[in-house]
C-alpha cells in the first residue's frame, strides 16, 4: 500500500442521482409522524452506509440505503452505490418487501427493487432484483446469514448478473461479534468470482454498529470493507 497519496486538486461533482436520493431520503423521513398516526404499527428507520477499499488504496465502492419497517412490511426502501468511479457508473434503487417468517431460530426476508443504472458506462441499463434474506440462529450466540439477489434486466442494455452478498456464520459476544463469511459474483455466462471474508463487529448501541470485513477479492487483492449501520426507532 502506498504510504502516501497526491491530493486531487479537482472539484469533486456530487451526480445528481445522490442529491435526488438525499432529497428523498428526507420526504421519507419527514412522512413518518404522518405514517405513524395512521398506523397501529411503530416505524423504525434503518440507515445503511458502506465503502469499501482495496490493499492499493483504491476506493472499491459507496452505499448508502435508507429504509423502513412496519410490523412485517419494509417499505419504503431506497438507496445509491457507485462502484469506485461515481462520474461513470452508478445504480439508484427502491422497492419494498416484508418479513416472511420470524421464528426463535428463523427469519425469512424478501425484498423487490427496481434497479436504474446512469453513467455513460452503464447503458441505461434497468433491472428488477429479488432481493433474498434467510437468517439461521440455532442459537442465542449463534448466527447464520444469507443474502442473494441477481439482476433481471428489464431492458436490452441489461445483463443478467448474480450476486451472493453474504454467506456468513457469527459468534456475538456481549460488545461485539466475530465470524467469516464467502461472498461471490457471476456477470451473464462468465465464472463466478468468489470473494471469502472475515468479519467483527462492534455494537455501539444507540449509535448503531460497525462491522468490519477483511475479504478476498479476485487477482490476488484484497479489501477493507467498513459498513455502517444505525436503526432510528
Amino acid at each position: 500500500m502506498k504510504s502516501s497519496r497526491s491530493v486531487p486538486t479537482e472539484v469533486v461533482t456530487v451526480p445528481v442521482e445522490v442529491r435526488l436520493l438525499f432529497f428523498l431520503i428526507i420526504a421519507v423521513v419527514i412522512s413518518t409522524d404522518k405514517m405513524m398516526a395512521q398506523n397501529s404499527h411503530s416505524v423504525e428507520t434503518t440507515l445503511a452506509a458502506y465503502t469499501g477499499v482495496r490493499n492499493d488504496g483504491q476506493i472499491t465502492y459507496h452505499y448508502l440505503e435508507v429504509l423502513q419497517t412496519r410490523g412485517k412490511w419494509i417499505l419504503p426502501d431506497v438507496g445509491y452505490i457507485d462502484l469506485a468511479e461515481p462520474g461513470k457508473y452508478r445504480e439508484i434503487f427502491f422497492g419494498g418487501g416484508a418479513v416472511l417468517h420470524n421464528s426463535k431460530h428463523l427469519t425469512v426476508v424478501e425484498e423487490g427493487y427496481v434497479n436504474q443504472t446512469t453513467g455513460p458506462a452503464s447503458g441505461g441499463a434497468l433491472y428488477f432484483m429479488p432481493w433474498t434474506l434467510v437468517s439461521y440462529h440455532p442459537t442465542s450466540k449463534i448466527t447464520s446469514e444469507t443474502v442473494y439477489f441477481p439482476y433481471l434486466p428489464l431492458n436490452k442494455t441489461g445483463r443478467i448478473q448474480h450476486v451472493l452478498e453474504r454467506s456468513k456464520l457469527e459468534y456475538d459476544f456481549p460488545r461485539f461479534k466475530v465470524g467469516a463469511g464467502y461472498g461471490a459474483y457471476r456477470f451473464g455466462d462468465g465464472e463466478w468470482q468468489s470473494k471469502p471474508f472475515v468479519t467483527s463487529t462492534i455494537k455501539a448501541g444507540r449509535v448503531g454498529s460497525v462491522e468490519l470485513w477483511l475479504q478476498k477479492m479476485p487477482e490476488h487483492h484484497f479489501q477493507v470493507q467498513v459498513r455502517y449501520v444505525r436503526v432510528f426507532p
